[in-house]
Parts: structure tokens; C-alpha cells; sequence
């Protein structure tokens, strides 16, 4: 059973009022349309149900049908009742069915134009601050509403698989992922770090037993529901504990070198589509476990072009969470990372080995570079783009699945963020992403093909068949910008040309670089 992915357009370059109502009265005439086409349908199925009754109705008038010796009419037919009932259902379906493409393409050019953007964040805003009230004045609720969901994940797991798969609850809990969090980040920052955890209790035992304190009501309640940054201040808290004790256990010595894949993982080109499918290519590895290209560790690509007045731009690729312990992409760098604290975040390996992969890469101050990183990748690349600022020129950052809604990215930097509702990971910062000009978000849902069917039903996901598996992967995030990009939506189409334009010009090399972390 192959998946499909559509995807909602929120952000980027604005319409001018013209070209807004340009949209609008596109989408609405299309609309109206399928309307007029709806009432047709009902004519004909009215006229079916007519057909239906009159056979029932002539036999009382034997002179209608023929079977009277006093009907001597030469001219004389039955009326093919049968052929015209038929024709009637047939004009019904097909109407009924180009209704739905119209409307279908209604839907399509606001959802790509993102013509009700605005009130579908306002909704989306105040379903997240109701959410973060209940949840911090009454714990008990947080935890019954995540329960409720969970268990309508495994109902939904055994009925479509038979058996427990843990993806339909992430699934399932979607709709509260990013309030739930954003108030445990409100907990968490509120945490008195004076207070040391005792010698029988683990610093991990002690942080999570204080981040499901009940909060009284009053000011504290509506300090915690704008939610902005909870959890980054929280693990700025977090973080003067969970560091010294990592850098214990882990290490802190980072090495970085050049290494060379034994296939050709990256390929080069310019487009976004080009980068997404690189950065696919060299995610794949480290993820499902295949070590064809000899990239065991999670390794960053640097692509060097040379541009047409003789300067060089760079593209810098950089994979998800290796796992390996030895790694500077191991998962508690995100701790660090995610910190409200630049001099935290400056002491993450991740990011250590980014500034340690340019050095030796030879980018230059003044070089154009662009970073596209999958989750830990992309947290990494918002990072840069916050406190590289003076070090580098990052002039646009792609990401894929990775929570980077509370970092300060400056105005010059564009941002193409791509996150799947249902993958967890994107929901970690606890709220949705600005929504300015120079930050466009690609919002994407997954479909299975066994479903109503749509005269435009998605960008087919490669290898989607057989089990639910997590939407975490590449080739999710690869979809779902794909049917964005298809759509001609203007915020897309610009973001894309704003990308090409960083790095034009003729792909040199490609570097890759891997790091490790030693005691």
C-alpha cells in the first residue's frame, strides 16, 4: 500500500491586493461552479427516479404500451426505460465527478496560495493557547488527554495492521504534540537548579519528576500561554545539568576529517528539489542501516561552486542523528543545541563540527552558503544561521522535520522549512513557525492510496509500501515538497528561486567530512 503526501503553504512572499483577488476569484468561480454542476447532478438523478416510477404507472394504460388489440399505431414504440435510467446514473456519476475535480482545484489554488492562511493560524493559535491553559493549570488533564489519544492510535493500529505499531500513536497525537510540550518546556524552566537531586536519584530521575509539577493559577498560567521559547528557556535549564554530565560520560575532544564515499552520494545541481534528494541520499546511510557509500557516521557534504565573475558559493548538507555514541551527531547534542543560552548552543558538538567542517572546507567569510540539514541537521542549521552571523554569509537554510521555531533567524536568511504533521520531531519547540516573508513552511499530510480516491491525491512516496513507518524519514519530507513545488504556489516558486541564485554557477567538488568525540 503506497503513501501519498499533499502539503499547506504558510509564509513566504506576499501577494500584492490584486494578485490576491486574482486567486480568490479563481478558487471562487471554481467553487460556484461545482456548485451548478452539484445541481445538475440532482436534475438527472431526479429524472431517474421518474423513469423509475412510470413503468410502475402505464400498465393501467394498455394503449401506452402496445398491448392492446385496440393500439393499431403503425409508429408505435415502448420507451427503452432501462437505457434511460442507465443514461441518467451514468450523467449523475460523471457530473458528480467533475464537480469534485473543480472543487478539488478550488481547494488546491488556497491551500497552495495559502489564501486563508491567516485564518487557518488564528485557529490553529487559539486551539494551542486553550490546549496550554488546560494543561498547565491541571496535570492530570495533559496526561488523560494524551492517554485518550494513545489508546485511539492502537484501536486504529490493530484494525488497520492487526497487530501494535507505534507510529499510529504518534500519529494520533498530533493535534496536542506541540502544546504538550511547550508546557513541559514552561515546567522545565521554572526548575530550581539550586536544588541538587539527591546521591539515590539520577539527574535524568530528578528532571523528570519536576517537569509534571501543577502550576497555580494566575499570572504564572498566563505568562505560560504565549508559549514562546518555553522550551528553549527550559533547557536552558536543563542543560547546566544534563552537560557536565554528558561531557562525562561522552567526551568532549572533537576530530574532524575528510573522508570519501565509495559511491557518489551527492550529486550537485542547484534547485531545492536537487538539495532534498542529496540530502536524502545522505541521510539514507546512518537511518536504515546501509553502509554501501562507507558513511557509517553521520558525515557533512560541502559542495563548492564556482560562480561566473570567478568567487565560490557553498551548499553544506548535513543528515539527522547518527546514534553512535562516539559521534558529535548523537542525540544529546540536541539538548544543547535547542538551549535560549548561545553560549549552551556554542558548546554542542553538532554545531562545533559544522564550524570545524567550514574551516577546513575553506569557506570564506564573504562566501555565499546556503545549509540544508534533516532534524538534528536542520536544528544545526538554524543555529548557524542565529549565531554565525559574523562568521559566515548564510543566506538561505532548507530544513526537513526539525523543530526551529523559537531561533532568532535574522531577516536576511530565508528559511524552507518542510514538516510532516504526524512525525513528532517537528513538534519538539512547542509552536508553529513565523509567518513572515522570509520563513516559508511546508506543511504536509500523508495519505494512503486506499483512500477516497482524489483527482489529485499527492506526490507518491518512494518505498511507502507494506507497514506504517515513521514520517521522519527523507522521502517524506522529499514528497511532500515535490506536490508544494507542483502546485505553482508563488511563495514556493520564489523561495526555490532565491535558493538557485545562492549558488549559481558550476559545481567543483564535493567534501565530506566526518567527526568523532573522545574523552
Amino acid at each position: 500500500m503506497n503513501q501519498r503526501v499533499t502539503a499547506r503553504i504558510v509564509g513566504g512572499k506576499r501577494f500584492t491586493t490584486a494578485e490576491y483577488r486574482e486567486y480568490f476569484n479563481a478558487s471562487r468561480i471554481l467553487r460556484d461552479q461545482a456548485n451548478r454542476l452539484g445541481t445538475s447532478r440532482r436534475s438527472f438523478i431526479a429524472a431517474g427516479y421518474e423513469l423509475k416510477i412510470h413503468p410502475r404507472a402505464t400498465p393501467l394504460l394498455s394503449a401506452l404500451t402496445g398491448a392492446s388489440p385496440r393500439c393499431t399505431a403503425q409508429d408505435h414504440i415502448e420507451l427503452p426505460y432501462r437505457q434511460l435510467l442507465g443514461r441518467c446514473e451514468a450523467h449523475a456519476e460523471a457530473l458528480q465527478s467533475m464537480a469534485s475535480q473543480l472543487n478539488e482545484l478550488s481547494s488546491l489554488i488556497a491551500q497552495a496560495q495559502s489564501l486563508y492562511a491567516q485564518a487557518e493560524e488564528a485557529s490553529r493559535k487559539g486551539l494551542d493557547i486553550m490546549l496550554r491553559g488546560l494543561f498547565m493549570s491541571s496535570r492530570e488533564s495533559a496526561i488523560l488527554a494524551l492517554t485518550a489519544s494513545a489508546l485511539m492510535g492502537v484501536r486504529r493500529s490493530y484494525a488497520k495492521e492487526g497487530k501494535f505499531n507505534k507510529f499510529y500513536l504518534v500519529e494520533s497525537t498530533a493535534w496536542m504534540q506541540e502544546s504538550f510540550v511547550s508546557v513541559l518546556g514552561e515546567h522545565a524552566s521554572r526548575l530550581n537548579i539550586q536544588e541538587r537531586p539527591s546521591k539515590d536519584t539520577s539527574i535524568l530521575e530528578y528532571i523528570t519528576k519536576t517537569l509534571f509539577m501543577v502550576t497555580k493559577p494566575g499570572a504564572v498560567i498566563a505568562e505560560g500561554l504565549s508559549g514562546k521559547g518555553s522550551v528553549n528557556r527550559g533547557l536552558k535549564k536543563i542543560d547546566r545539568l544534563l552537560i557536565p554530565y554528558f561531557d562525562k560520560d561522552h567526551g568532549d575532544n572533537l576530530s574532524v576529517t575528510r573522508v570519501y564515499p565509495k559511491t557518489k552520494v551527492v550529486r550537485g545541481g542547484t534547485s531545492t528539489k536537487d538539495a532534498i534528494a542529496d540530502q536524502r541520499r545522505l541521510s539514507e546511510g546512518p537511518l536504515n542501516g546501509e553502509r554501501e557509500s562507507g558513511l557509517e557516521y553521520g558525515t557533512i557534504a560541502c559542495c563548492k561552486y564556482r560562480k561566473a565573475d570567478g568567487t565560490y558559493a557553498w551548499r553544506i548538507i548535513i543528515p539527522g542523528t547518527d546514534g553512535n555514541h562516539d559521534s558529535p551527531m548523537d542525540w544529546y547534542t540536541n539538548f544543547e543545541l535547542m538551549s535560549a543560552d548561545e553560549r549552551q548552543r556554542g558548546t554542542a558538538e553538532s554545531l562545533r563540527f559544522l564550524d570545524e567542517t567550514m574551516k577546513q572546507a575553506g569557506i570564506q567569510p564573504d562566501d555565499p552558503v546556503e545549509i540544508v540539514g534533516h532534524s538534528q541537521g536542520g536544528i544545526i542549521a538554524a543555529a548557524a544561521a542565529t549565531d554565525f552571523q559574523d562568521k559566515y554569509d548564510i543566506q538561505h537554510i532548507a530544513t526537513l522535520g526539525s523543530p526551529i521555531a523559537n531561533f532568532e533567524i535574522p531577516e536576511k536568511t530565508r528559511v524552507t522549512a518542510i514538516e510532516m504533521d504526524d512525525e513528532g520531531i517537528a513538534a519538539l519547540d512547542g509552536e508553529a513557525n513565523p509567518h513572515t516573508e522570509n520563513w516559508l513552511t511546508i506543511r504536509c499530510s500523508v495519505h494512503e492510496e486506499d483512500a477516497p480516491k482524489r483527482a489529485f491525491p499527492g506526490a507518491e512516496v518512494s518505498d511507502s509500501s507494506g507497514e506504517k513507518n515513521s514520517t521522519h524519514y527523507p522521502k517524506y519530507h522529499e514528497a511532500g515538497y515535490r506536490y508544494a513545488y507542483d502546485t505553482g504556489s508563488k511563495s514556493v516558486l520564489d523561495h526555490d528561486r532565491h535558493f538557485q541564485e545562492v549558488v549559481e554557477g558550476e559545481l567543483e567538488e564535493v567534501q565530506y567530512y566526518e567527526g568523532r568525540i573522545s574523552k
